[in-house]
């Protein structure tokens, strides 16, 4: 299984402001469905309250959470829950919000980055990474937009 964490951030690594994207950026939001489609995809609460609880579609919709119950998707309660259960899945998602994306950090296999190059005001960050270009991450495929970047990066393997 590759884990892939994908997300959008600004210079100053913010990836949100009061519960939802400070930016609107129509291509990232392309570029995400794109990516995503056919695989499956897990969140925390917040960013599906912030989707209105409605699943993905086409895609199957893991919500990690300790204190809610969903009907429309599948739920589980911490990350050794998520591995197991998605064990066989070929590629999984992470797509946020900051405490998934730290608590998967460890255990992810790629980064597939959205850098937005404006400065945007935000309560919620990635987490830090870019002093690990070049020792644990290794820049694989770049393509430069006007106002951002879509980068991917893989992890570097000890043989």
């Amino acid at each position: 299984m590759t884990i892939s964490m994908i997300a959008a951030h600004d210079p100053n690594l913010v990836i949100g402001r009061k519960g939802s994207l400070p930016w609107h950026i129509p291509e990232d939001l392309a570029h995400f469905k794109n990516r995503t489609r056919g695989h499956c995809v897990v969140m925390g609460r917040g960013v599906f309250d912030e989707l209105s609880e409605k699943p993905l579609p086409g895609r199957r919709n893991i919500i990690l959470t300790r204190s809610r119950n969903y009907e429309n998707v599948e739920v589980c309660r911490n990350k050794e829950q998520v591995l197991k259960l998605l064990r066989d899945e070929e590629k999984i998602y992470i797509i946020g919000g900051a405490e998934i994306y730290r608590l998967f950090y460890p255990s992810c296999d790629r980064l597939e980055m959205t850098h937005i190059h404006q400065i945007y005001q935000g309560d919620t960050f990635f987490p830090e990474y870019r002093h690990e270009i070049g020792t644990v991450w290794k820049e694989v495929a770049r393509e430069e937009q006007e106002d951002f970047a879509f980068v991917d990066y893989e992890r570097i393997r000890k043989p």
